[in-house]
């Protein structure tokens, strides 16, 4: 059997001194610079192999190991203690993993309700794709009221903890009721407003007479334009012919959760 000891043409009992000797004499004797024989090349790197292990103590005692089990005999292989049987307790355990596998994945408890409510699901999905479909109409269709005149004035307070005390305005025309922040205008006064054609959403505002100024953000088109884009993303998953029964389902609940979002903003705009 060949070793890296008789690579190194050292004993086994070497010295860390003896193998850097016998590497250095070896290894100028079979470097490629010196010899272009190919046998003395393969013998080269066996030799940088060799010295690679048995030059580092923890590696070299790894390869003394490993070499002392490739050397016993069968009869004291064979002669190991037996494995000892399992007892009681690991059989019924083992038994039950084995049952387990056999059964297959545990049945989802849910599964039955997914599958009762998840056309219901996707059918209010669908609708919702309807109704994003009714907003881009919207949001895209204006329509402009010359001289409306202000039929009320409600003045509201809230506070946050941010910004403290928020005075707005509710404002009711013949046409429309908007909410504005910055103006308290009398009733009576004659106001040029546009606003979207199919749910009334004020876009711009103005005393008449003067130039059309963008009304507050605070609407479905301004700074809360999000809940309308995921409601399009929610109602897409969801209204898919072949989408899951739990997603169908998650996705029709997140669809009414942001619609009661969307309907409280449109209503109060």
């Amino acid at each position: 059997m060949s070793t890296f000891y008789a690579t190194l043409e050292v004993s086994e009992q070497a010295t860390p001194e003896e193998i850097r000797r016998a590497y250095r004499r070896l290894v100028l004797l079979t470097h490629p610079d010196r010899t272009p024989d190919p046998a003395a090349h393969e013998r080269y790197l066996a030799i940088n192999a060799a010295y690679d292990v048995l030059s580092q103590p923890a590696r070299r005692q790894l390869y003394d190991a490993a070499l002392a089990i490739r050397r016993r005999p069968p009869e004291q292989a064979s002669a190991l203690p037996p494995t000892p049987a399992p007892t009681r307790a690991q059989a019924e355990v083992r038994h039950r993993r084995a049952a387990a596998r056999r059964r297959g994945p545990a049945p989802d408890p849910y599964a039955a309700l997914y599958a009762r409510y998840a056309p219901w699901g996707r059918r209010f999905c669908q609708l919702m794709l309807v109704f994003c479909a009714l907003l881009v109409l919207d949001f895209c269709w204006t329509r402009e009221y010359q001289r409306e005149p202000v039929q009320s004035v409600e003045r509201h307070s809230m506070s946050s903890r941010r910004s403290g005390s928020v005075t707005y305005y509710i404002i009711r025309t013949p046409h429309l009721s908007f909410r504005n922040y910055d103006y308290n205008w009398e009733v009576g006064t004659r106001l040029t407003i546009r606003a979207s054609a199919l749910f009334g959403q004020v876009r711009a505002i103005a005393v008449s007479g003067q130039m059309l100024e963008r009304a507050d953000e605070v609407t479905i088109y301004g700074n809360f334009v999000f809940a309308p884009l995921l409601l399009l993303l929610m109602a897409a998953l969801g209204a898919r012919k072949h989408s899951a029964p739990g997603l169908a389902l998650n996705c029709g609940v997140g669809c009414a959760l942001l619609l009661i979002v969307i309907l409280y903003f449109m209503r109060s705009a």
